[in-house]
């Protein structure tokens, strides 16, 4: 064993450096990136101004205790629940630091982008950092999440930390200066207001980033569940006063949604919980789950109970995380800091159970009438039935979507290419899953009781790690069922075959000429959805959104961003268009003209089967598994 560790050999040893006629071996950057101190010295200072909300600017101010020498600064780049190395360091400027006054040179790591190096001096014991977190003006340059009137203030975003430490042994003690008469909702308590600033209580740094603030000119708190120990907050900021009256059906579903949930998962993880919500059309929507809270974005309506269905399993997804993803986490996606690599395997049990979880949640507490919540179930079923990208790339595979699409950018072809199906696709995997158990056990067992008994114990600020194997024996454990191999074939298939949890459920897909209730709502912001006719989206300005592969459009020629101009001769709307559809039954063809580009062309699409949309129908002879899932437990 070698025990000289000087500079050259350490790059050796950790398979930087090859010797002299000896084959490299891979180093395993995670591994070493785990190597961490488990505590860092005294306590780091962390000041943000976010009150210029003209332009957009948050200043950020830090003080870190050192040491002489040789010292690391990370910028958070992995960041909880984004699955992906996603920290905006591009959006980051300015950045200068001092040392007893004196401006100290940084140079940034060729071979990482989010770690500033530098020499601490003889006789310096503190740091002063200054730079600016240049909030995005506009959609294009990245997420809006600060306008003239609310803030989500993401802590990860706006802050250094030093290399090397876990994230819960390092010490921040922050504060956030906002404009003039906001208030804010978040987890951290608040220590002192001096005027416009708040002045938080001393955190780890885990518990920093785990804890944003959502903060506005209108703000206001709703209790929904304020009688326990552990009470639930609804922190809603919104661009005007009027988007902050509830309707109080509204409140009583997001009240029976906390309620529903602990029928599900049993004690509550948390000491308290706020739900942040931004309600505003200017503001980029967001849900992002964190141990005592979550960021939510909705559209202005959203309390008045205007469009009902919008994204209404949003809060329910994100509440769920707080037992599934939190306070229980995949191995893999464990990591002690921000900038080391976390793995996404299990995200079929982290995401995909939420999501399932979600669906339920929403139907159980009146967020989801029953008839949205099967038209939703439909829907995902038809587009799994109908992807072909399922031949090609299984539902596992898709768990890493978040490194793939490193530019988050649209797809051409979204049905073969894939993308973040561990979501959805796994609902339908978790509702076989439940029917199964219910089936096997003669109704005895469900995924509730598997969830309440695999969640138990948990106390708040604790983190439980399990990974595919615990899993696994739990539910052997609750009801023998060779369920390693059940799932297993289910989350590697390449066989293009459509889910089975529906048909487990007592249901199957069929179509008619009326579209369902989610396609509706779509529909009524001016698309038009023949998905499962023609295999086209279009938006109101007649923009293609949509093609599938393989489709008659797509045989025809057409593809995603072409632009409809004429339908058999007429003007293009969406209402000729469906209309030419129907009347192609009887022969006559559908006769497009279209722009591509600065081209114009005619296409013909050679479909004669009417307008489809997708519904669910009992299977006679088969129980009714899936009402008695989808009802309210409480």
């Amino acid at each position: 064993m070698l025990k000289q560790k000087g500079g050259w050999l350490l790059a050796v040893m950790l398979g930087l450096a090859p010797l002299a006629g000896v084959q490299a071996q891979p180093v395993d950057a995670r591994a070493v990136a785990l190597q961490v101190q488990p505590h860092y010295p005294g306590v780091i200072e962390l000041e943000v101004d976010a009150s210029d909300i003209e332009r957009r600017i948050q200043r950020v101010r830090q003080r870190i205790p050192v040491s002489a020498g040789p010292l690391t600064l990370w910028y958070p780049q992995w960041i909880p629940g984004n699955h992906a190395p996603t920290g905006p360091i591009n959006q980051m400027a300015g950045l200068v630091i001092r040392g007893n006054g004196q401006v100290l040179p940084w140079t940034r790591n060729s071979g990482d982008m989010y770690a500033f190096q530098l020499q601490v001096p003889e006789g310096v014991g503190v740091l002063e950092i200054e730079f600016q977190y240049l909030s995005p003006t506009a959609a294009d340059q990245g997420r809006v999440a600060m306008t003239p009137n609310l803030l989500d203030l993401q802590w990860h975003r706006v802050l250094l930390y030093p290399a090397g430490v876990d994230a819960r042994g390092i010490q921040v003690k922050p504060s956030l200066r906002l404009p003039d008469g906001w208030h804010s909702g978040s987890a951290l308590d608040v220590d002192r207001r001096e005027g416009h600033v708040e002045h938080y209580a001393p955190v780890s740094l885990m518990t920093l980033i785990d804890s944003p603030v959502f903060a506005g000119r209108h703000f206001k708190r709703f209790a929904l569940d304020d009688t326990t120990r552990q009470p639930v907050w609804l922190d809603v900021v919104a661009e005007n006063p009027q988007a902050l009256q509830a309707d109080g059906k509204v409140l009583d579903a997001h009240r029976a949604l906390v309620r529903e949930a602990d029928a599900v998962f049993g004690a509550r993880p948390y000491s308290r919980y706020n739900f942040l919500l931004a309600v505003s059309d200017v503001f980029s929507g967001i849900g992002l789950e964190h141990a005592q809270s979550s960021e939510n974005g909705m559209h202005d309506g959203y309390l008045r109970g205007e469009r009902p269905f919008l994204d209404n399993d949003l809060l329910p997804h994100e509440y769920a995380h707080a037992w599934v993803g939190k306070a229980w986490r995949p191995r893999p996606t464990w990591v002690p800091h921000y900038n080391a690599p976390m793995h996404n395997d299990e995200l079929w049990m982290y995401e995909g159970q939420t999501q399932y979880w979600a669906v339920v949640l929403a139907a159980r507490s009146g967020l989801w009438q029953p008839d949205y919540a099967m038209a939703m179930l439909a829907q995902l079923q038809a587009n799994y039935a109908s992807q072909p990208g399922r031949q090609w790339r299984d539902l596992h595979d898709t768990v890493h979507q978040g490194i793939l699409d490193f530019n988050a950018k649209p797809q051409a072809w979204a049905d073969w290419q894939r993308a973040f199906e561990f979501y959805n696709e796994s609902t339908l995997l978790w509702l076989g899953v439940d029917a199964r158990l219910r089936s096997l056990s003669k109704g005895k067992v469900s995924l509730d009781t598997f969830a309440r008994r695999f969640h138990q114990g948990g106390e708040p600020g604790q983190i439980r790690l399990y990974d595919r194997t615990d899993v696994m024996q739990a539910l052997e454990a609750l009801q023998p069922g060779d369920w390693d191999a059940f799932i297993g074939t289910r989350l590697d298939a390449r066989d293009g075959h459509a889910p089975d949890g529906l048909h487990a459920a007592g249901w199957e897909l069929h179509f008619s000429e009326q579209p369902n209730l989610v396609i509706a709502d779509g529909e009524a912001d001016g698309l038009t959805d023949l998905q499962y006719s023609l295999g086209m989206k279009v938006g109101s300005d007649g923009v293609l959104q949509f093609v599938g592969w393989e489709s008659p459009a797509f045989k025809a020629g057409l593809a995603k961003d072409v632009t409809l101009v004429a339908v058999n001769g007429l003007a293009y709307s969406g209402a000729r268009l469906k209309q030419a559809v129907t009347d192609a039954k009887n022969g006559v063809p559908v006769e497009l003209i279209v722009r591509q580009a600065d081209s114009f062309r005619s296409v013909r699409i050679d479909y004669r089967d009417g307008l489809r949309y997708p519904h669910l129908r009992r299977i006679e002879g088969r129980a009714d598994v899936l009402t008695k899932i989808l009802a309210p437990q409480r």
